[in-house]
This record gives structure tokens, C-alpha cells and sequence, in this order.
């Protein structure tokens, strides 16, 4: 194959590649919008982000009898300029998958606010919950929202996607401002919606409630993006670093690497053993370290992600990647 067959082939597979994490940005906020507008519009609950500030913007101006804007309306209106910006100063790669993301929320809240069946799914809810225990239930309606919208935030990342709002700010201020982390400027941004949704709704209970949404959306996000699938991994201090490794190796089928320290009290030349395992394998390392060698030293740290034998596999576009950059390098 020569090298303008397999240019093209890339692009193709990259054009592919595209159009898949299209359909999961927008079930995503498909999945996002459900939980905005079933558990947490109707009851004012407000969960950060733009769509948040949208949110505050309609209902005030609504008092005034103006509703001729929609919420989804004023959503894309308050991402304009900012994304224009965006795209200017992270490419348009960047700026494609955004704008996926911000339209198709935008198209999925007005999408649902026209819907007769999603207002009469969040009446029900309302109506069950006063039934049962005499008053609306708002933990209930925090929490499940933020479940849902974690859920659909968590599907957008996974295809390498964004909502824009709080998350384009964030991309933007950790460009120019690198010691400044995504979450920080997350966590302020909705810091200080929360803050305008006691404000507009003159309420302290509700945005206590938005905190809980707020709170269970990041973990249920980080999930989808992280994985159920945890790894640890474990540094042992020991004098039997042959007989402990091999115990690992038989028991456990897991590979061991030694790395040479230096004790600094006694400057003695130590050997430490490094293992990552699964968490089902947790209790039989301990087990196995304490039989071999109980006066040993080991501690844990967890691990996100491990890719390699018997862990994670690359995807393909990873290696796709690695090797073009592999490739570019050697031309350099």
C-alpha cells in the first residue's frame, strides 16, 4: 500500500470515527436534557452550567410576560461569542464536536419542552411522590436528576465531546492560565450559578438541592468516563524479592518489576516490587505478601487506567495516533 492510499484510509477511518462520536454527543444530550427538563426544570432546581443561567434568564424575564424566547433559545445565545472565540484559538476539530454538542442540547430541551408526554412523566412524578409522603419529594428529584445528566455528560465526554458553557470557559482559561485546573473553573462557574438561582428564585433550600445534583452528576460523569473498572497498585519493601515475585506470578498471574531504591536512614540499597492488580485480586495479594514475607513494607496508590497484557486494550485509534505522531517525529 502506498503512502497516499494509506493517507486517504486514515482520513476515511477518522471521518467514521467522527460521525460515531457524533451519535454519542447526541445521545448524550439526549439523555442530559431528559433529566433537566423531567426532574429538575419544573421544580426550579438549578444544576450550574449555561444551561442553568438560560434557565434563570427565561424564568425572570418571563414575570415580565416575555417568553418569546425559549430557554434553548437563550442557550445557544450565551454560547455564541464565546464559541466563536473558542474555535479561534482551539481549531476547528475542537470547535466541530462542540457545536454538535451545544446544538443538539439546545435541539433536545426544546425538543422536550414541545413534548405533551415529558411534562405528564414529570406530573406523574410529582403527583406519586405528594401521595405518598404528603409533600414533593425534592431529594428525589436532585438526585435522579443528577443521575441522568451525569449518565448523559458522561457519554458526551466518551465521545470526546462538550456542551460548551462552564466546559468551554474551563478549555479556554487552563489555555491561557495553566495552573489553573478544569475543575476549578467548573466548580466556580456553577458555584456562581447556584448563587443567581438563590437570587432569582429567592429561595436557600433550592440551591442546596442543585449542590446534591450538582455533586452526583460529576461522580456519575467521571463513571462513564473512567469505568467501573478500577485497578491498584501495590509497592512492597522486602528481602524476598525472588520468592515474593514468584509467589505473585503462580498465585495471582500478575507481573511484578523491581524498582532499586535506597533506604535514607540506614543509605542501605533496598528492592522494591511494584504490582498492579484488579480489585477482585486485592485480598490474595495481601494474603500472599503477608505468608511470604510478613515483615515486609507495602502500600497502595489507585490506578485509573492500565492499558498493556491482561489490563486495557489501545483502541485503534489510539495506535492510529501513536503512530502517526511516531511517524512525524522520524520526518523531524
Amino acid at each position: 500500500m502506498d503512502e497516499k492510499s494509506s493517507k486517504l484510509n486514515f482520513e476515511k477511518f477518522n471521518i467514521k470515527t467522527f460521525l460515531l462520536e457524533c451519535l454519542i454527543i447526541m445521545l448524550g444530550t439526549f439523555i442530559t436534557a431528559m433529566g433537566f427538563k423531567i426532574f429538575l426544570t419544573p421544580h426550579n432546581i438549578v444544576p450550574g452550567g449555561f444551561m442553568g443561567i438560560a434557565q434563570i434568564i427565561f424564568d425572570l424575564i418571563a414575570k415580565t410576560g416575555f417568553t418569546a424566547i425559549p430557554v434553548s433559545v437563550w442557550y445557544i445565545i450565551l454560547n455564541a461569542f464565546l464559541y466563536v472565540f473558542a474555535v479561534k484559538h482551539m481549531g476547528i476539530k475542537f470547535g466541530l464536536r462542540v457545536a454538535v454538542g451545544i446544538l443538539s442540547y439546545s435541539l433536545f430541551v426544546g425538543l422536550i419542552d414541545s413534548l405533551d408526554f415529558v411534562s405528564s412523566i414529570a406530573t406523574q412524578i410529582e403527583t406519586e411522590a405528594i401521595g405518598i409522603t404528603g409533600a414533593g419529594v425534592y431529594i428525589l428529584y436532585a438526585i435522579y436528576g443528577g443521575l441522568l445528566m451525569g449518565a448523559g455528560l458522561g457519554l458526551v465526554f466518551r465521545g470526546n465531546g462538550s456542551t460548551g458553557g462552564s466546559d468551554m470557559v474551563a478549555v479556554l482559561v487552563n489555555k491561557f492560565f495553566p495552573t489553573v485546573t478544569t475543575g476549578q473553573i467548573v466548580m466556580t462557574v456553577d458555584g456562581i450559578v447556584v448563587v443567581l438561582s438563590a437570587i432569582a428564585y429567592q429561595s436557600l433550600v433550592l440551591p442546596l438541592y442543585a449542590l446534591i445534583t450538582i455533586f452526583i452528576c460529576g461522580k456519575v460523569a467521571d463513571l462513564f468516563v473512567d469505568g467501573v473498572r478500577s485497578f491498584r497498585a501495590f509497592y512492597i519493601i522486602t528481602e524476598k524479592k525472588e520468592e515474593l515475585s514468584q509467589t505473585i506470578f503462580d498465585k495471582i498471574h500478575r507481573g511484578v518489576t523491581n524498582i532499586k531504591c535506597e533506604g535514607m536512614y540506614t543509605h542501605q540499597d533496598r528492592d522494591m516490587l511494584m504490582v498492579i492488580v484488579r480489585r477482585s485480586q486485592v485480598m490474595m495479594l495481601k494474603k500472599v505478601v503477608k505468608e511470604v514475607d510478613p515483615e515486609s513494607f507495602m502500600f497502595s496508590d489507585s490506578v485509573k487506567e492500565a492499558y498493556g497484557k491482561g489490563f486495557l486494550t489501545y483502541s485503534e485509534r489510539t495506535k492510529i495516533f501513536a503512530k502517526k505522531v511516531k511517524n512525524k517525529n522520524k520526518e523531524n
